[in-house]
């Protein structure tokens, strides 16, 4: 059997949960036999806009197909230019690919930078296609639906997304982070400290201070929402990882057929040891990006409650970049690799996951409790 994904590249690139669920998921099916590739949004083009697909060097025995010149790829920085991500393009360049590679399966993991012809043709050639709900894109521009400082469950009719996506990035931004050279000095030291003054301001809740809301520029996001949904209407089937991310998805869509079916990757293994909880403080860990659509605020706001109350017997561990200081936060480090989980859950006697936005799934829980460390999830 062949199987092909669409994702949005491999490691060290492309790195996050969506990332680390594929490439396992293809190493896997590679073990079992499988013939199995990756087609990824690759280079755009300041001169030649050309759409087209190019053969790349194997990935571990993965075959690796760049789609050159892409729709815009917004990750979840939002989108200001609607028109440029549903821009047409021949179907000629998605039918000859396919004719070449003969996919039995197709494996959607991300609608970002793929274009709707793609469908069009899998559905002239019955080629089956499964789409994964990693996140909510293509329903919203910002993957998460938080907006304001709660979900959004409702948008009224897109007048919030004009707001929401005043801080988007420019096309030529995304023009740049998608370069060759951008994927060679993503990791250098440079490029870090920039990007971790950006995500600083990330879900800023004042975004949109001064933003004029027209019915004309809310249309533009409802006829987005509508070209990704008619693509989900084409899917053969769709993999929900969680029961919160069915109820979402069918808000707005009936699939043809889905299930919900959990998730896991390679690294989740039975790592379990007894644990002493013999010493005085509670060593709490936050993983998650210090936001508030992750809840970040709600649980500094208890924890100051705690505090203020003689409640002094804990301490709380935060992997990500902050500007709050408190007598009982450390800072860690900006984020974590897999590696480190050992030696992060050896340290922690409860991890936190305070998410007020609507998760598909989370890794962290099932990495924790793969380690023997319990874990208070809630969404407030």
């Amino acid at each position: 059997m062949r199987i092909l994904h669409y994702a949005l590249g491999f490691p060290p690139w492309r790195t996050g949960g969506l990332t680390k669920y594929c490439v396992d998921l293809m190493l896997t099916q590679k073990e079992q036999g499988y013939e199995v590739a990756l087609l990824w949004p690759g280079r755009i083009g300041l001169i030649d806009k050309r759409v087209r697909i190019r053969k790349r060097e194997n990935w571990k025995e993965i075959g690796s197909y760049e789609l050159v010149n892409p729709l815009p790829i917004a990750l979840d920085e939002g989108i200001l230019n609607c028109s440029a991500y549903t821009a047409a393009v021949d179907l000629k360049v998605y039918a000859r690919f396919l004719e070449d590679f003969r996919p039995d399966t197709i494996h959607i993991h991300t609608w970002m930078g793929l274009h709707r012809e793609f469908l069009e043709v899998t559905e002239e050639m019955g080629i089956r296609t499964v789409f994964t709900s990693h996140d909510y894109y293509g329903l919203c521009p910002k993957v998460t639906l938080f907006h304001g400082g709660m979900t959004c469950d409702e948008d009224h009719n897109c007048a919030d997304c004009v707001r929401c996506n005043q801080t988007a990035l420019s096309l030529k931004k995304i023009t740049l982070m998608q370069s060759p050279l951008y994927r060679r000095l993503k990791n250098t030291h440079l490029l870090i400290k920039i990007r971790q003054k950006h995500r600083k301001e990330f879900f800023e809740e004042s975004s949109d201070r001064g933003c004029r809301v027209t019915d004309g520029n809310a249309a533009e996001y409802r006829k987005l929402r509508e070209y990704y949904i008619s693509m989900l209407e084409k899917i053969s089937f769709i993999h929900f990882n969680s029961t919160v991310a069915e109820q979402i998805y069918r808000r707005y869509m009936t699939p043809k057929d889905s299930a919900v079916i959990s998730i896991t990757h390679r690294d989740i293994k039975d790592h379990r040891k007894k644990k002493k909880f013999d010493h005085e403080t509670l060593r709490l860990t936050y993983l998650g990006p210090a936001k508030p659509f992750k809840g970040f605020p709600y649980l500094i706001k208890t924890l100051d409650e705690l505090w203020a109350d003689d409640v002094k017997n804990f301490e709380l561990h935060i992997y990500s970049s902050t500007s709050v200081t408190r007598p009982y936060i450390t800072v860690r480090q900006e984020g974590y690799l897999y590696g480190q989980l050992e030696e992060i859950f050896g340290d922690t006697d409860l991890l936190v996951v305070p998410s007020r936005c609507y998760e598909t799934f989370g890794f962290t829980v099932l990495e924790a409790l793969s380690y023997g460390v319990p874990d208070r999830k809630s969404v407030v």
